[in-house]
Formats: structure tokens, sequence, C-alpha cells
């Protein structure tokens, strides 16, 4: 019997490691942000290095949105990530909503957290 279990273990683990990962379009729209906001609060990259990434995330983040708007499958879902991503619009969707509200998307995010420049510039870093 203990062999047995042993054996399905085996065999369970396999199947787990050889099956790929598969993300959702909200899921690979929300590891794209967060990627853009660790560059966008990144001490350790200049101002221009940090544009760049922006920048970058900017791109995959518009193609990753266009991706989930148009997805039919979430348009008939009821889960609650997909009615919580479409009820919070303005910060899951941070390219279509900086572009329609005319403000960078760095700024767009940040104030939709709560913090201004006049924060940001009396902001003071802890060593």
């Amino acid at each position: 019997m203990t062999r047995n279990i042993i054996q399905f273990c085996l065999v369970a683990s396999a199947v787990l490691i050889s099956a790929p990962a598969v993300a959702g379009s909200l899921e690979n729209l929300e590891r794209e942000r967060s990627i853009m906001v660790s560059h966008l609060l990144d001490a350790d990259l200049n101002v221009a290095q940090r544009q760049e990434k922006i920048a970058f995330s900017k791109r995959r983040l518009a193609d990753l949105e266009r991706i989930a708007l148009n997805d039919k499958a979430l348009k008939e879902s009821r889960s609650p990530l997909v009615l919580k991503v479409f009820k919070n619009y303005e910060m899951s969707f941070l390219v279509h909503s900086a572009a329609e509200s005319g403000r960078s998307m760095s700024t767009h995010w940040l104030e939709g957290v709560g913090l201004s420049t006049s924060d940001l510039m009396n902001a003071r870093s802890i060593p």
C-alpha cells in the first residue's frame, strides 16, 4: 500500500511539473501592471532608466488591456476577479484610463492610490 501511495505521488508530481502554466488575460495584465509599479517605485533606477522601463511596460500593458477588454470569456464571466477588475477599471486598465483622463500612466496610478505631487515632494527617504 505504501508503494502505491509513493507511485501515485511520483506520477502526480510528474504530471503537475510537466503541465504548462496557463495564465488568463487578467492574470497577465495583473502581472505586467505590478512590474510597471515596481519600476515606478524602484529607488535604484535613475530617471532615464525608470522612463525606459515604464515606456516598455506601457506598450505591453496597452496590448494586454486590449486583449482583456476583447476577451469574450471575461464578458460572460461572473467570477470575483473579473467583477473586481471591471469595477476598478481606473486602476485595472491603467493605459486606457490614463489616456481618457489626459494624464500620464504614472501620475494616474499615483493619484489613484492617493499620492499627490506635493506628497511625493515632501517625502523623505529612509536609509
